[in-house]
């Protein structure tokens, strides 16, 4: 028993960890200027991304709801439709995710939960701001969640293939990774 106890705690501590590293990616975003509506870098992406990779769906998705409370709280935007939309961007992006990592590449991954997650805050926005013009606004969502996206998975397979050192976590041979 003592041996699942301590692999808990371990558990515990390492999302507890990655949490924070989001939290922290996401507020370093939130100072980030947005020409256009929904387009930011994505870095705490880069989190979930691995987390779900290294860690499965289920750590990838509590990742994602813990990052965008924490952030909106820090930022002070926890009442506000903006932590709506990071809350259902996070949430849809990581069922995505978690659904096509065994099918798709860590890349393709990323740009399919890069896409659900504009999507559905695109979708979210537009039952807020009924005027809202979304039509005009796919073309360039796509264009930029296929980019950030791909961006992102690639530095998560950096981040994988060298391992998390803030948690003494060795790497991971993405070769190996079940598909």
């Amino acid at each position: 028993m003592r041996k699942s106890t301590e692999d808990k705690k371990n558990r515990v501590r390492i999302e507890v960890l990655l949490v924070i590293l989001a939290i922290g990616a996401s507020v370093i975003e939130s100072i980030i200027p947005r020409p256009i509506p929904f387009i930011k870098p994505g870095l705490a992406n880069v989190v979930t991304v691995a987390a779900i990779i290294k860690y499965g769906f289920w750590t990838g998705l509590r990742v994602n709801i813990l990052r965008a409370t924490g952030a909106a709280i820090f930022i002070g935007i926890i009442a506000t439709p903006t932590y709506l939309l990071s809350l259902s961007g996070g949430i849809a992006s990581a069922l995505v995710m978690g659904s096509v990592r065994r099918v798709l590449s860590v890349t393709g991954m990323s740009v399919a939960g890069s896409l659900a997650s504009l999507y559905i805050q695109l979708l979210t926005a537009s039952v807020i701001l009924p005027g809202l013009p979304a039509g005009g606004l796919i073309l360039p969502l796509s264009i930029w969640g296929t980019l950030s996206g791909t961006i992102t998975g690639i530095v998560a397979i950096v981040l994988l293939r060298r391992g998390f050192p803030w948690i003494h976590d060795s790497g991971v041979d993405l070769v190996s990774l079940p598909k």
